[in-house]
């Protein structure tokens, strides 16, 4: 299924070919110079939504880990997606899975919606950040 929707989002974004799977069967789709998507498709067609945010902030860590755990509480400033952290404990992460998206135009709509919230933090973190440094 993932490979079908992969195929048709690249017709609907113009590009030259369609996305080739990577060597794990994931789908990096880089969006901006900052927005890397990856897609994979997961057990009983589910496929999994990934993404990159930003770096985690050095100052106030958890005064900002507070943060992202009450942006998960119930989705509601995540769209249902879950913020993290990646394996080394270093950069701020979105991810979501979607089970019930059987049809592409719902797939496009859920893959908008979380882009905008991977963008969306990614302006968060940062000004998180600079304000943190601002504050010295």
């Amino acid at each position: 299924m993932l490979k079908q929707f992969i195929e048709q989002l690249s017709i609907d974004m113009g590009f030259e070919q369609a996305l080739e799977a990577n060597e794990d069967g994931s789908y990096s789709l880089r969006l901006e110079p900052d927005i890397n998507v990856i897609l994979k498709e997961g057990e009983n067609q589910s496929v999994l939504l990934y993404a990159k945010v930003a770096e985690l902030p050095t100052h106030n860590t958890e005064e900002f880990l507070v943060k992202l755990m009450t942006a998960n509480l119930l989705g509601r400033e995540t769209g249902g997606a879950a913020l993290g952290l990646d394996n080394e404990g270093k950069r701020v992460v979105l991810l979501d899975f979607l089970v019930e998206e059987n049809n592409y135009r719902r797939f496009y709509e859920r893959l908008e919606d979380f882009v905008n919230y991977v963008e969306a933090w990614s302006h968060e973190t940062i000004e998180f950040s600079e304000k943190q440094h601002a504050e010295e």
